[in-house]
């Protein structure tokens, strides 16, 4: 899987990627609803996620936002991965763990996460409302 190649992305959100120019992004996600429809990744929803920290369970966590923000403020032991950027090969790696996946809102991740159930990952799950609605 290669998010930017394989993925028809709205104007201007591939460029905004590829130019780590995240406010672009972020804005151009925003309105991308119609968009998102055609991505039904597996959903964790915020409180499942945050029971299976409590139970110390053994997941692997993946965040995609740009570099600055998860520098910002990050899940304790994730992994950064902006925009998912060579995400396919990483999860391939980690073999059967759990796998969550997180942004800035859930939208990116909707579209990783799709695209590596996809690929046969059953083990991947995506952050309902990422980072936004983690911090709440």
């Amino acid at each position: 899987m290669d998010i930017i190649k394989d993925v028809k992305w709205p104007e201007g959100v591939k460029e905004a990627i590829l130019n780590d120019d995240v406010e672009t992004v972020k804005k151009l996600m925003k309105t991308a609803d119609d968009f998102l429809l055609q991505f039904k990744p597996k959903i964790i929803t915020v409180e499942e996620f945050k029971t299976l920290i409590a139970k110390n369970e053994k997941i692997i966590i993946f965040d995609l936002r740009d570099t600055k923000s998860f520098g910002e403020s990050s899940i304790r032991g994730s992994i950064n991965v902006p925009y998912g950027i060579g995400l396919s090969e990483k999860v391939n790696s980690i073999g059967n763990k759990k796998i969550v996946l997180t942004c800035f809102a859930g939208k990116l991740s909707n579209v990783a996460g799709d695209l590596l159930n996809k690929e046969g990952f059953d083990n991947v799950y995506v952050l309902q409302g990422g980072m936004m609605a983690y911090n709440k």
